[in-house]
């Protein structure tokens, strides 16, 4: 058997080679992931020309609940904006019934909103603007 030394040395760097673009790309996969995960969680960024500033606003609220006989609630309170959109509002003033989970739901330029919650409640928002 003949073994050419010339061809030796090459053949151990390209082992390094293979094991070192493999590393690059599984790095590059585990970056990718952490970054979609991260998508997932943030709010929409606020849109080119939004009027509402992040933090909560005075507004007024009108609750309806459907399939129920005739409920129109209206009354004064807080709501918390972040990225053009309402995030919470506080249900201190409202019964625990009329209270419902929703999404981040964008403002209007005129700053209504309406939101249709769990349980088929909406609340019609209409911000107090300073």
């Amino acid at each position: 058997m003949h073994i050419n030394y010339k061809i030796a040395p090459l053949i151990y760097r390209s082992n390094y080679l293979i094991k070192g673009l493999c590393v690059l790309f599984f790095m590059g996969v585990c970056l990718d992931a952490s970054a979609q995960t991260k998508k997932a969680t943030e709010y929409k960024a606020p849109n080119f020309g939004c009027t509402f500033e992040d933090g909560p606003f005075k507004a007024m609220i009108k609750v309806e609940q459907k399939g129920q006989p005739k409920i129109n609630l209206e009354f004064s309170t807080n709501v918390e904006i972040q990225g053009c959109q309402v995030i919470l509002i506080d249900f201190d003033k409202i019964d625990k019934e009329l209270v419902a989970s929703f999404k981040p739901t964008d403002i209007e330029d005129s700053g209504n909103v309406i939101i249709l919650a769990d349980r088929g409640i909406k609340y019609e928002i209409h911000l107090i603007l300073p």
